[in-house]
């Protein structure tokens, strides 16, 4: 049994898969191989990034993988390969969700955290004690214009005092005034209706 090659001519995609075979290069070098990227519509990338739980494992930050869709802002759990989402700043980085951006969870950016929150602590101490000082402050002053306050209150009260007692006296003086220059007009025209009387005349 010998077995038969017959040597029929290839054509199309079978001769250039041939030809790649048998001598390493294409023969159409004008045409290029089309990514996903190139046929998916929109804007945005196909590239992205996974960061989140899938199937049941958590996957911090995975990519870039090429996805099916075009993407131009994080859809969970995606995030797409654009400037604005470049996790390499981080060392480990994980995607805030919350905050749409990544973070850092390795343990420098921990201590680095850690470190930051101290002093923030610290600041709000100082922060705290010097309201707190303030506070004291105002309120030795507030306790010092009170017992200035009672203080002119008691000089108005007793001048309120003293004006009562002058008025009193004054309408006493004003009064016996009174009783006095009733009192020669009187007289004054009792001696004139005498002096009449006695001129003969009545």
């Amino acid at each position: 049994m010998t077995e038969e090659t017959t040597n029929a001519p290839v054509t199309g995609a079978e001769a250039e898969q041939k030809n790649v075979a048998t001598h390493g290069q294409t023969s159409n070098t004008e045409q290029k191989t089309k990514t996903l990227n190139d046929i998916l519509p929109g804007e945005g990338t196909n590239l992205v990034y996974i960061s989140g739980m899938l199937q049941g494992q958590q996957v911090d930050c995975e990519g870039p993988i090429e996805y099916t869709r075009k993407l131009d802002h994080p859809q969970w759990p995606f995030i797409p390969a654009l400037p604005q989402y470049d996790p390499s700043k981080c060392k480990t980085p994980k995607f805030d969700w919350g905050k749409g951006e990544w973070v850092d969870e390795s343990e420098e950016a921990r201590v680095k955290q850690l470190n930051d929150l101290t002093k923030k602590v610290a600041s709000i101490t100082t922060d705290v004690g010097k309201i707190q000082e303030t506070q004291e402050a105002a309120a030795q002053e507030k306790e010092a214009n009170d017992k200035k306050d009672d203080q002119v209150f008691k000089l108005i009260s007793a001048m309120n005092v003293q004006l009562g007692v002058i008025n009193t006296k004054l309408s006493q003086v004003t009064s016996k005034n009174d009783n006095t220059s009733v009192k020669p007009t009187a007289s004054a025209q009792n001696t004139q209706n005498s002096a009449t009387t006695e001129g003969g005349v009545q």
